[in-house]
C-alpha cells in the first residue's frame, strides 16, 4: 500500500511489534488489506494505541504469538520495510567474518610451522658443521675403548657377564641402534630428548628403549641422529 494513502485507510488491528536501534514498531493491518499489505508504523503514528494493543494480546494469549500467520499472505518483514539489513544478511556477513578469522588463524599457524621447520634446519646445519669438530673429540674415546678392550680377560669376561645380565640398553653397554622413534623438548630445561631403540643382542636379550639427549647420540651415533632429523624436514 503507497504511504501516500495510509492516512485514507482504517486501521483493522495489530499483528505484531518489534524494535529497532531503541525504537517500537507496530505491525499494522489495513481494513480491506491483506496481510502483505501490511506496514510497520510508529508508535505516535495509531491512533488509539491502548485499544489495539489490548486486542493484540488477547490474540496472542488465545491463538499464540503465530496467530496472523497465512500462506502465501505473510507481512513485509520490519528489516525489509524500513530499509535496514535483513536477518539473513546479517548471518551471511557474520558467516563471511567467521571464514575470514579462520583463514587467519590458518595464515598463523602456517607461519608458526615455517619458522619451526627453519629452526631445525637451522639445527641440523649446526650438527653438519660440528660433525668434523665431533669426529676429532670421538677419536680419544675409541682410544680409550681400545685400552678397555686390551684389559685382563678374567676382567673382560666378568664385564660381559655383568653387561649382558642387565636388561639396560645402551652404546656404553655394546648395544647397537635399531631406531631413533621421537623427539620431544623437555619444559623445564628446554633440552631436546630421543627416544632411541636398540637392536636384539647376540644371546636373545633385547635391551630396554630410554631416552637421551643431543649430546649422547652426537657423541655415540651422530649419523643416526643427522638422518633422523632431515627425514623429519621432508
Amino acid at each position: 500500500m503507497s504511504r501516500k494513502k495510509r492516512g485514507l485507510y482504517m486501521i483493522d488491528e495489530l499483528l505484531d511489534y518489534k524494535q529497532y536501534n531503541g525504537q517500537k514498531y507496530y505491525l499494522v493491518k489495513w481494513q480491506g488489506y491483506n496481510n502483505r499489505d501490511s506496514t510497520w508504523e510508529k508508535p505516535e503514528k495509531i491512533p488509539n494505541l491502548a485499544q489495539f494493543l489490548h486486542q493484540l494480546e488477547e490474540n496472542v494469549k488465545i491463538y499464540g504469538s503465530n496467530f496472523y500467520h497465512i500462506e502465501n499472505d505473510e507481512p513485509p518483514q520490519l528489516e525489509d520495510f524500513i530499509g535496514a539489513p535483513s536477518l539473513s544478511k546479517q548471518n551471511q556477513y557474520l558467516y563471511q567474518q567467521e571464514q575470514i578469522n579462520k583463514l587467519n588463524n590458518q595464515i598463523d599457524e602456517l607461519k608458526s610451522e615455517i619458522d619451526q621447520m627453519k629452526k631445525q634446519q637451522e639445527e641440523i646445519v649446526q650438527l653438519i658443521n660440528t660433525n668434523q669438530q665431533n669426529q676429532k673429540c670421538l677419536q680419544p674415546i675409541l682410544q680409550q675403548d681400545s685400552e678397555l678392550i686390551q684389559e685382563s680377560s678374567s676382567e673382560q669376561s666378568q664385564k660381559i657377564t655383568e653387561i649382558k645380565s642387565q636388561t639396560e640398553g645402551g652404546f656404553e653397554f655394546g648395544d647397537l641402534l635399531e631406531k631413533i622413534g621421537q623427539a620431544v623438548q623437555t619444559k623445564e630445561k628446554g633440552e631436546k630428548m630421543y627416544y632411541v631403540l636398540w637392536q636384539k643382542r647376540s644371546n636373545g636379550i633385547i635391551p630396554k628403549n630410554r631416552w637421551v639427549n643431543s649430546e649422547y647420540l652426537m657423541k655415540h651415533d651422530i649419523k643416526a641422529l643427522c638422518y633422523y632429523l632431515q627425514r623429519k624436514l621432508q
